[in-house]
């Protein structure tokens, strides 16, 4: 079956075609439709013919009506998308036109041509038709012809000669395809190869629709990580903020995702474009593009009183720096508002935040956990966000009304842990408070008790714990009374737990207590995909705390950075580095100048294949080179790299076996 939308199926006789269709347009002109030019004619010319007709565009026009003012075209090409991906794409295959006597044009989704590249001589060659940038060949203006027809019936379509409906056009022949939007699937636009009529090829058409494929796949290319970002950045928000319905719009006003609710009430879907909705239409023409931040929502207030609804404002949305979209809360005042489980976090914590697969799992889990009351043991790498985890269990829990307690095993002097677990009463340490003290367990009573570095516990009070999680009843410090508790235990730990049983450091019968519930947390370089949604929401949290414009982004080089590094610290490595960033830069790029030095010196990059430094922290890897240090420059003598770094020598004698410091062959006897 012949292909409906060409014109030209051979280049043989064309001027017999051109006959052809010159009687079958004067036929229609004269008298209008009938059935002999239903067969004759192809269904969308003559389709088109007839609207042309309806509408009263004049079939003896012989010149395009001017669109747009040239310095009116110069401000929209600064803000089209289409425009700046399309015209490089256009430029770089032009070549393959030169002596075809065809010109390749760009217009816009009203059917203003914004752009045109041929040669000289064939543009001065429809010069007299007004065949130019600025001008309007939509079909309601110029007739049936490529570019309008394309627009109108969403389809590629080639016409030649006289089945322009307008007079003035039929010594052109014309090939045209629509350019959709990737997501919406609305038509942004038209890519049209066009010349004069005895230059008709049939593969024009086909070499148009393969351009506007190639323009789709650059403007997907170039909106996916925007796209992405709004879609992330409307679950994080459902994340932290479960009693307000959210609205997030592209900045082209497209909608990106919303509750159900808001869906019913607006009457909308995901990717629908509500340009010309009139809610949304009279919230964003009220005010031109620049004062968008200043839009107060109250232009919905009838909507919100109607549904139950309290308006809360406006966000513009930034990613790499360019304004993204918009979000728009609201308060469901239906909603019982005590029913909030969001984090709650501190302004220092680490953000509960992550697509990864892995990350999902991890949350899936927790969220699975926090429903049953047994104690939860969280595994990771120190900055992996451990305690951030902790908390989230906790606020999802039915404890989420009572305390949560954090005690860090680690930091407390092994002689004390057992006093700021069980608390003491009165007497009982010479110096200690009068009346007696709380312990964790107490004031955890009902809530949760979190225990960071559990590995750091000792032996002997890991026998208590054990007993507490048995009975569920403590005894404080010189005290034979005991008191019930009802606190559910989450610890955590970044130790091998099963080798420190093997070595004698943890006791086995603890740690099954402990691990009916066990989380795997991964570290970051196993989450890479997280790594920009936390980027993004630290410089936005930074930038917001030090008083800057809202607008960071990670500059290309910094990217690739980021990509291979191996982010020992983790979360909290992260977020340091770009707090440190945010202060330092001067520009809205974060490049790799305005980074912390070590993540620039190649001692400590990821790629250096050192298991002596790979596994450590940050910190750690500058302690271990400080320590390296010092022992070189004092002939390693002990005691003087103990007093330089203010450690007792038992404290050194670990530190150089934690960080594999081997000074057996260079010990000088000096101690």
């Amino acid at each position: 079956m012949p292909n409906p939308f060409l014109s030209i199926f051979s280049t043989h006789d064309l001027f017999n075609k051109m006959e052809e269709t010159q009687v079958l347009w004067e036929e229609f002109v004269s008298k209008g439709k009938n059935e002999d030019l239903k067969t004759a004619v192809r269904h969308d010319v003559l389709d088109s013919w007839e609207r042309c007709k309806i509408v009263g565009v004049n079939p003896q026009i012989t010149q395009a009506n001017e669109a747009i003012k040239r310095n009116e075209l110069d401000e929209l090409l600064t803000e089209s998308a289409l425009y700046q991906v399309a015209k490089p794409i256009i430029d770089n295959i032009f070549h393959k036109l030169i002596g075809t006597g065809y010109m390749i044009t760009l217009s816009d989704e009203e059917g203003k041509m914004i752009y045109l590249k041929g040669e000289s001589d064939v543009i001065k060659q429809t010069r007299n038709t007004n065949f130019a940038v600025g001008m309007d060949w939509s079909e309601s203006a110029a007739g049936t012809n490529a570019i309008g027809t394309s627009l109108i019936t969403k389809k590629p379509i080639q016409v030649f000669g006289a089945e322009h409906f307008c007079e003035g056009f039929h010594s052109m022949t014309c090939s045209s395809a629509p350019i959709f939007q990737p997501y919406t699937k609305k038509v942004i636009g038209v890519i049209d190869f066009t010349g004069l009529w005895h230059n008709g090829q049939p593969h024009t058409l086909p070499f148009a629709v393969s351009l506007a494929q190639v323009i789709e796949q650059q403007l997907y290319n170039l909106q996916k990580e925007s796209h992405n970002y709004l879609v992330e950045f409307y679950y994080q928000k459902k994340l932290e903020r479960k009693n307000d319905l959210i609205l997030i719009l592209s900045k082209d006003l497209v909608v990106i995702n919303c509750d159900n609710k808001l869906m019913n009430i607006f009457n909308i879907q995901k990717m629908t474009d509500v340009n010309e909705h009139t809610y949304f239409n009279t919230l964003f023409n009220k005010v031109g593009q620049q004062d968008r931040r200043f839009v107060n929502p109250s232009l919905f207030s009838h909507v919100a009183e109607e549904n139950e609804l309290k308006e809360n404002e406006i966000e513009i949305l930034y990613f790499k720096g360019q304004e993204v979209g918009y979000m728009i809360t609201f308060q469901d005042t239906h909603k019982n508002t005590l029913s909030t489980t969001s984090l709650n976090a501190a302004p220092h914590d680490l953000p509960v935040i992550g697509q990864s697969t892995l990350f999902k799992r991890v949350l899936q889990k927790c969220q699975k956990g926090s429903q049953v009351n047994v104690p939860i043991l969280l595994l990771g790498e120190t900055g992996t966000g451990k305690e951030v985890l902790a908390k989230y269990i906790h606020q999802e829990s039915p404890r989420k009304d009572k305390p949560f307690i954090a005690l860090n095993c680690g930091t407390v002097q092994k002689e004390l842990i057992a006093s700021e677990l069980f608390g003491y009463e009165s007497g009982t340490f010479t110096g200690g408070t009068k009346g007696g003290k709380k312990g964790k367990f107490e004031e955890a009573q009902g809530g949760t008790l979190f225990l960071d570095e559990i590995g750091e516990m000792p032996l002997d009070l890991q026998v208590h714990l054990l007993r507490v999680l048995q009975e569920k009843e403590i005894e404080k410090l010189g005290s034979s009374k005991t008191i019930d508790i009802d606190v559910r235990i989450i610890a955590a730990t970044n130790k091998d737990i099963p080798t420190m049983i093997k070595e004698g450091l943890f006791r086995e019968d603890l740690f099954f207590r402990l691990n009916l519930v066990t989380v795997n947390i991964p570290p970051l370089r196993e989450r890479q995909e997280d790594i920009w949604l936390l980027s993004n929401q630290f410089l936005a949290q930074f930038a917001h705390e030090h008083n800057k414009p809202p607008s960071f982004y990670l500059a290309n080089e910094t990217v690739d950075l980021f990509s291979t590094y191996h982010w020992p610290g983790n979360v909290r490595e992260l977020r340091n580095v770009l707090e440190y960033a945010v202060i330092y830069s001067n520009t809205p790029a974060i490049e790799k100048n305005n980074l912390p030095d070590y993540l620039l010196n190649t001692q400590y990059s990821p790629l250096i294949n050192d298991k002596k430094t790979n596994d450590l922290s940050v910190m750690e890897n500058i302690e271990r080179k400080k320590i390296s240090e010092l022992l070189e420059t004092t002939n390693y003598n002990l005691s003087a790299v103990s007093r330089e770094l203010n450690i007792a020598r038992s404290t050194l004698y670990r530190k150089l076996k934690k960080y594999q410091l081997n000074i057996d062959s260079k010990f000088r006897g000096v101690l």
